[in-house]
């Protein structure tokens, strides 16, 4: 009695697969396949493969425009003897092409292998996903020829619909963010603790989720003094998260690369992924330049405008110049650029501008604007606009005497040696001839005594 019921039910369950199943041998539903003993390959799934036609792969999400990509359908053999000579051919909609393939033309792939009853094996087809293609759900038919084993004449053939999908694809890029313009950038001063912003961002197509984002320093001479680890909830497509944390870089690196390495797990249409990323950066110097006792000072009966530059930073300013860019009407011309050197860290340089002053400038306080320029270790020009005052009082000419002596005071010390000896020689000279003109005198006139002949040669001196 149960074998007459079983035979019944499994009559019943063929009379509910139509009669065109046989004929064409489409893919059966599952619902087909349970309730009867289908003959030949069988659709099963299909996704996007980072595998090509001849390997496995895992499976990748792509998105629109993301060109060749691979295809994989995945068909199981249920008939009663092994097949051979399988070839698949897949009709696109579109939005899509095969790949090398003119557009129209069916995508083709082959399995070399005998695929026994009861396994399944995989078609990997080259498509092209074009620009049009939109995210969502796709059909393509696929036809199969297959053998088979031990068969002889024309091979089988069978057609079903491959449904696939375009998910999108999340594609993760990690960058700087800063305030700086230019290559500073990507610098990090040393000595002193930095602001570190940057941003995790998805140019994908497809929202992620559950982001952790984790940042790690390799060397031992920067140190992250902030946040390391931050979680996001989701990022969609065409968005970032701005994160931010704190970094201290040693002295010693001044001048050397440094990198941070970033690393981003993250879930996307049910797969787990981690993308890591390297944010390279330079270890900079500071530089803080500092003026003071700006004054006018006469140098060799010269107005200059005097001062001094201090660094107070880390590292050297090189190349630095200096001028005078305003000084309301106390000159009558602005001097030209001048060249101060390098200017090393912690040690003062002192400066002085010749001015040419205005005859007709009082005595009185003057304003002063100053430009320094320098560059930094990587050649970049900075410049420096410091404002001031100055205090000008003309000089007063000086008599005779005191101008002698300001020259001589103004010699170097060796000529001034030379010319206060020439001084004296002549002096003992001319007191020599005078006392021999006095000698001469005297024995002239033996009958007067020495005051006569000193009064009388003291007043031709007079004379």
């Amino acid at each position: 009695m149960m074998r007459i019921t079983i035979i019944l039910l499994l009559f019943a369950g063929l009379m509910l697969i139509p009669p065109g199943v046989y004929a064409q041998e489409r893919a059966p539903t599952k619902e087909e396949i349970i309730a009867a003993n289908y003959s030949g390959p069988v659709y099963l799934d299909s996704f996007w493969s980072s595998g090509s036609s001849s390997q496995s792969g895992t499976k990748v999400d792509v998105g629109p425009g993301d060109g060749a990509s691979t295809l994989a359908v995945v068909l199981i053999n249920r008939g009663p003897s092994d097949i051979a000579g399988i070839t698949g051919r897949l009709s696109l909609p579109e939005a899509f092409k095969a790949t090398g393939k003119s557009a129209g033309a069916p995508a083709v792939a082959t399995f070399d292998q005998i695929a026994a009853v009861g396994d399944t094996f995989t078609l990997f087809f080259d498509v092209d996903v074009l620009d049009t293609a939109d995210v969502g759900e796709y059909t393509a038919q696929l036809s199969v020829d297959y053998s088979r084993f031990f068969e002889t004449g024309a091979p089988r053939n069978v057609v079903m619909d491959v449904p696939f999908r375009i998910t999108g694809e999340v594609i993760v890029s990690v960058s700087r963010i800063s305030g700086n313009e230019g290559n500073a950038s990507s610098q990090i001063i040393a000595g002193t603790i930095e602001d570190y912003e940057f941003s995790v961002a998805n140019k994908g197509t497809a929202p992620m989720t559950n982001v952790v984002v984790t940042m790690e320093s390799p060397s031992e001479s920067v140190k992250i003094l902030g946040d390391s680890r931050w979680t996001i909830q989701r990022i969609d497509e065409d968005s970032q998260a701005n994160l931010a944390t704190i970094v201290f870089a040693a002295n010693s690196l001044i001048g050397n690369p440094a990198s941070f390495d970033v690393a981003v797990e993250y879930s996307s249409n049910g797969q787990s992924s981690t993308e890591n990323f390297v944010l390279g950066t330079y270890v900079a110097g500071e530089i803080t330049i500092r003026a003071y006792d700006i004054a006018i000072s006469y140098i060799g009966g010269t107005p200059n405008i005097v001062g001094s530059l201090l660094n107070e930073g880390n590292t050297v300013a090189l190349f630095t110049t200096i001028e005078i860019t305003g000084a309301g009407s106390l000159l009558s011309d602005l001097p030209p650029q001048q060249y101060i050197g390098d200017l090393e860290e912690n040690s003062p340089l002192p400066f002085s501008i010749p001015i040419d002053v205005d005859n007709r400038t009082g005595e009185g306080t003057y304003p002063v604007s100053l430009k320094i320029s320098y560059k930094d270790n990587l050649r970049e020009i900075h410049k420096l606009d410091i404002n001031s005052e100055v205090r000008f009082v003309p000089e007063q000419p000086s008599d005779e005497s005191a101008q002698n002596s300001g020259v001589f005071a103004s010699m170097p010390v060796g000529i001034g040696a030379a010319v206060a000896a020439a001084a004296i020689a002549a002096a003992v000279v001319f007191k020599r001839r005078k006392k021999a003109a006095l000698k001469r005198t005297f024995q002239a006139g033996k009958d007067d005594d020495i005051e006569s002949v000193l009064d009388s040669h003291n007043k031709q001196d007079r004379k």
